[in-house]
């Protein structure tokens, strides 16, 4: 469903995607990590139509959508759940969620989506008239994640979903990623620098560093310490003696 194809990013004199090439689909939950500064969180904003990319292709379902502005992207069904949540947090959980459905007209309709919601994450459905800056870590994590999914997309982004929370916390947030993917079938393209995390809950795990895309597979395949420092660092994975 989301494509890019050599696309470059630039802010002023930093070349922020060097030629970026990754896909994600509906039907996997897809995770990109790597160092510090790799491009990581640029082409989930670029993606999102707060960034312009300068060179390549960024396409949804096969349209050419570089350029585009944010609502253009969310009406094509792609959602971001920033960095940090971003929570009104003086506002009720329910009038968060229902900034959510900025894009919508359909008042009945957004009623019906978060009383759905509610039903699938319980803890948050059962404090919607809490201000959400009562709310734990974990729970705002999960008002932020039901705020993107009201404006009904097919594709839902998330920037470092874990930063902040208790691993206990992290590990129940997996759980919900991987059940909105595989219950509701909704695709996941994901950034995060909890590296454990991210081999657990992804498909398919990407690797960026200066811009590029460098890796593409399965986390099994990197489970192994030296492949992850070679990719993070540049360090040569070192080869197992013979006998051994």
């Amino acid at each position: 469903m989301l494509e890019t194809s050599e696309l470059h990013v630039r802010f002023g004199h930093v070349h922020a995607l060097r030629g970026a090439t990754l896909k994600a689909g509906l039907d996997e939950i897809v995770v990109l990590i790597g160092p510090n500064g790799a491009g990581k969180s640029t082409v989930l904003n670029t993606i999102a139509g707060l960034n312009a990319p300068s060179e390549g292709i960024l396409s949804i379902d096969g349209r050419d959508f570089g350029g585009k502005s944010p609502r253009q992207v969310v009406d094509a069904g792609v959602t971001l759940v920033p960095q940090g949540r971003r929570l009104f947090t003086s506002m009720s959980v329910r009038e968060n969620l229902e900034l959510g459905a900025f894009t919508r007209s359909d008042t009945a309709g957004i009623g019906r989506d978060i009383a759905e919601w509610a039903k699938f994450f319980p803890e948050v459905g059962e404090r919607m008239g809490i201000n959400a800056g009562a709310l734990s870590g974990g729970q705002q994590q999960i008002v932020a994640i039901i705020r993107g999914l009201m404006s009904k997309p097919k594709m839902l982004m998330m920037d470092e979903p874990s930063i902040g929370l208790a691993p206990v916390v992290v590990k129940r947030i997996g759980e919900e990623i991987r059940r909105l993917n595989r219950q509701a079938g909704i695709g996941i393209l994901m950034v995060e620098q909890n590296v454990e995390f991210a081999l657990g809950v992804a498909d398919r795990v990407i690797i960026m560093a200066m811009g590029r895309v460098v890796f593409s597979g399965a986390p099994a395949t990197l489970r192994d310490p030296a492949l992850l420092s070679h990719y993070f660092f540049g360090e040569t994975p070192r080869r197992k003696a013979a006998n051994g």
